[in-house]
């Protein structure tokens, strides 16, 4: 139960941060960084493991997938701009030192 708890909370880290990302441009990113790591080493504390934290990037990288790709109708939820850019690479990064920190 713990490992569907912790991908659940990935996903719910992952919307959060794609629909936060655009508003009020360096704050939305900001702060959707800052949740992400910071949700990703709560995850890893809570559950006392690095294996729950992989499971909920996981979880968060299929959403911020899943937005960036074209839908049917080509809109897109995280476009090619500045803010669409720091959020992936940001996000990897952010996931990255979120994973390796210690709990």
């Amino acid at each position: 139960m713990k490992w569907i708890a912790s991908l659940i909370a990935g996903v719910v880290l992952g919307t959060a941060s794609v629909l936060l990302h655009a508003a009020k441009m360096p704050l939305g990113l900001a702060s959707a960084l800052l949740g992400t790591g910071t949700g990703i080493w709560i995850v890893g504390r809570k559950f006392s493991k690095r294996f729950y934290k992989v499971l909920a990037s996981i979880g968060w990288v299929a959403i911020v997938f899943t937005a960036a790709a074209p839908g049917v109708g080509n809109e897109l939820l995280i476009q090619g701009n500045f803010a669409g850019n720091g959020l992936v690479l940001g996000g990897f990064f952010v996931l990255l030192v979120a994973i390796f920190t210690r709990a």
